[in-house]
């Protein structure tokens, strides 16, 4: 970041064209050329040029860690027919060290490489391969050459193929095709979309400077279509744009918005420094609304992970994953402003937003998780579940709890409790922009705490906080909390039993468990797991959903009862205590007194 941060900072000046027109002439540049004859069979033949190669050993390796993911990946696992050649011309051998390792030798200090990538997915994280576009995510693309980091990158296209497909990118166009990165860090953050799409961009003034903020979409919706959305896109730019004063000073004086909403790509959201890939396989019209949200959280962390960064995120290496305390601010807070964004820029509705907060409060408030470790320790659970993949199952059902919903209910309650202090959420964002963000100074979870402690005047306070809701697990009541700006959070299902996260399906003639047992649940003291064929509940049978939901309505709570089940193929039996439902709904106050609207409309800004 800081050597991307140096280089910046001598080119930023420069017109757009120019500030890296130094690449292409560059004698150490590294060249990645694409071939995209096969791209219906999904696959792309790449050629890269290495012009000044160390002595000794050359290593290429395919990276296993992607920007903006926490989790490792085998991209490596869809490259083959790697093929090279040395300084001479001749064929050079190419040996397998590991799965992501390749060693060559006797190059003469420059060697061509050729390879196949076969990409049939496309999403935040990987790449698509198709008759209708590429979908690169570069680190899922492009492999690399050991010891070669801080040089200068190009990608060209081929000129006479596909000659009507647009290109997408915050990496620098050059003409011709050709596309510039000032190393290997910024070009492996810059996601790049081929194809046909559609393209309009708004400016943006952060005081004297003056920003583009482009908007690309590859869907089949119609022109006015996208223009509407667009206009949703800015009015979320300055909203968020209002919550720090600013926006970035973007490398190149440009943002986009890289937009994928079709029935041949996956669905995702991923940020980029200068640029995010948001993905869908639906089409935009009629699906705005659900959409949207992902333009909020991706833009939102331009500030918030791009720039105010967590130090357990440096170094980034693209070999291994960095494990990181802080994801419930980077990730967390981020959702929090995310919807608070949508609903300050006009496109959620106050009503639906406080409606809306009951299954996020649901999810954590009653998540037996939580009694296992705070929010520092789930986000360092984040190499596994951050689309992570393993063959064995794990029981997160019962010790996890998303560090991104996590941080946005505490975001929420950090809010109100400040504002009962006469401050606010925002404040502490600003103060982090300016004193890390703005520096390049990567941030420790301490720095957090000193921040929150400075904005409220009170530094043991903040402590307290953190030791109470970040380090331990103590939620705050919410009900308590959300009162006085009129919206009501109550029992969803008053005086009712019930059974949380319990899920059932008829199968095979009978009812069994569909879902984990939370530990929570009434169930799991009497045995029940996953699996499980329940067969009677009270002494009444149960066959159905139906006779299920006859049974328990019959249930008194703190009342014992009987079930009978079965299980690894044996009948057995247990007992539960009937327990309140701990669902509850959340909503707006009808006839909210005059101060709670104007406390509302303070935070809400409607």
């Amino acid at each position: 970041m800081r050597l991307l941060a140096a280089i910046i900072s001598l080119c930023c000046t420069l017109p757009l064209n120019a500030q890296l027109g130094w690449v292409a002439g560059h004698p150490g540049t590294i060249v990645y050329s694409l071939d995209m004859i096969r791209v219906q069979q999904h696959e792309l033949d790449i050629t890269v040029d290495f012009p000044a190669v160390p002595t000794g050993v050359f290593f290429v390796k395919m990276p296993q860690f992607s920007p903006g993911r926490y989790a490792q990946h085998n991209f490596a696992r869809n490259v083959y027919d790697l093929r090279a050649t040395g300084a001479s011309g001749d064929s050079l051998a190419v040996t397998s060290i590991d799965p992501n390792t390749w060693a060559i030798s006797g190059h003469g200090g420059k060697v061509r490489l050729t390879y196949t990538l076969f990409a049939n997915g496309g999403d935040g994280t990987y790449s698509g391969i198709d008759d209708r576009k590429l979908h690169l995510n570069m680190p899922a693309t492009f492999l690399y050459g050991e010891s070669l980091n801080d040089r200068p990158v190009l990608l060209q296209l081929a000129a006479d193929q596909r000659p009507d497909w647009q290109v997408a990118t915050q990496l620098v166009a050059l003409g011709e095709r050709r596309f510039a990165a000032p190393n290997y860090y910024y070009f492996y953050d810059s996601p790049t979309l081929v194809g046909d799409m559609m393209r309009e961009s708004f400016t943006v003034a952060s005081g004297e400077r003056v920003d583009t903020i482009e908007v690309v979409l590859m869907s089949e919706d119609s022109d006015s279509v996208f223009t509407g959305y667009v206009d949703w896109v800015e009015r979320v730019v300055r909203a968020q744009q209002a919550i720090y004063g600013e926006l970035p000073a973007y490398d190149y004086g440009r943002y986009t918005f890289l937009c994928s909403y079709n029935p041949w790509i996956g669905g995702d959201g991923m940020e980029h420094r200068n640029s995010t890939i948001c993905s869908a396989p639906i089409g935009l019209e009629g699906n705005q609304s659900r959409l949207i949200g992902t333009i909020s959280h991706e833009f939102f962390h331009c500030w918030n992970v791009e720039r105010i960064r967590p130090a357990s995120l440096e170094p980034f290496d693209f070999d291994h994953v960095n494990m990181s305390s802080e994801l419930w601010f980077a990730e967390g807070f981020t959702s929090y402003f995310d919807d608070l964004a949508l609903v300050r820029a006009g496109i959620l509705e106050p009503a639906d937003y406080a409606d809306g907060l009951a299954g996020q409060l649901n999810y954590v408030v009653n998540s037996p998780g939580r009694h296992y470790r705070g929010p520092a320790g789930m986000s360092q659970l984040a190499p596994f579940v951050d689309a992570a993949t393993a063959n064995d199952p794990d029981n997160y059902a019962n010790t996890f709890v998303s560090y991104y919903t996590y941080g946005a209910a505490l975001g929420l309650a950090l809010d109100l409790q400040l504002r009962e202090r006469g401050h606010q959420l925002d404040e502490v964002m600003q103060l982090m922009w300016q004193r890390y963000g703005k520096t390049a100074i990567p941030y420790h979870i301490r720095d957090i705490e000193l921040a929150l402690g400075e904005v409220a005047g009170d530094a043991d306070w903040a402590t307290d906080w953190f030791d109470r809701h970040i380090y331990g697990s103590e939620v705050p009541d919410y009900g308590e909390l959300l009162a006085p700006y009129g919206i009501e959070v109550a029992q969803a299902v008053p005086d009712s039993v019930g059974f949380y996260g319990l899920r059932l399906s008829e199968a095979d003639g009978g009812l069994s468990v569909a879902g984990p047992v939370y530990e929570n649940n009434p169930l799991h003291a009497a045995g029940i797991d996953r699996g499980t064929t329940l067969l009677s509940v009270n002494g009444t049978a149960v066959t159905t959903q139906a006779e299920w939901t006859a049974a328990v309505s019959k249930l008194r709570v703190g009342e014992e009862y009987a079930i009978t089940f079965r299980q690894l193929g044996r009948e057995k039996s247990g007992t539960f205590t009937a327990a309140a439902s701990p669902a509850f709904r959340s909503g707006l106050v009808e006839k909210a007194d005059t101060k709670s609207q104007r406390r509302r409309e303070g935070w809400l800004g409607r």
